[in-house]
């Protein structure tokens, strides 16, 4: 099961920023409720019944789901130095920053790479 909370008709930068601040406010018990109903209407016919068949809902609010990647077709052409999430990794002393941001993409792979950028930075520095 999916939720990815956007607002249609803004920038998509502003709509990663409501998607992000939505998912964060929503209560679990939004969730939960959301959740059962669902399963209610999928599996009803068969049977289930959310009350006495759900153990356990785990939810998991992955805010680095909305980490912001270029589109080329709203973002400007970049030089390496000028683009926001290099900026933003910049080493500051001892600090340095890994995530999937760094990277600009919301996948794992990229937050490893970015890790290992990370502590290759630190090392040299």
């Amino acid at each position: 099961m999916l939720r990815t909370p956007c607002k249609p008709g803004l920038p998509q930068r502003d709509q990663n920023r409501a998607g992000r601040a939505e998912l964060l406010q929503t209560p679990f018990s939004k969730f939960e409720r959301n959740i059962r109903d669902q399963l209610g209407r999928m599996l009803g016919g068969a049977g289930f019944d959310a009350a006495k068949d759900i153990e356990g809902i785990t939810v998991n609010r992955w805010a680095h789901g909305y980490a912001f990647a270029p589109n080329p077709l709203f973002d400007p052409v970049w030089k390496e130095e000028e683009k926001p999430w290099v900026i933003g990794r910049k080493p500051f002393g001892r600090i340095a920053i890994a995530n999937s941001d760094a990277g600009a993409s919301a996948y794992t792979d990229v937050a490893i790479d970015q890790a290992w950028r990370a502590v290759s930075e630190l090392r040299r520095g």
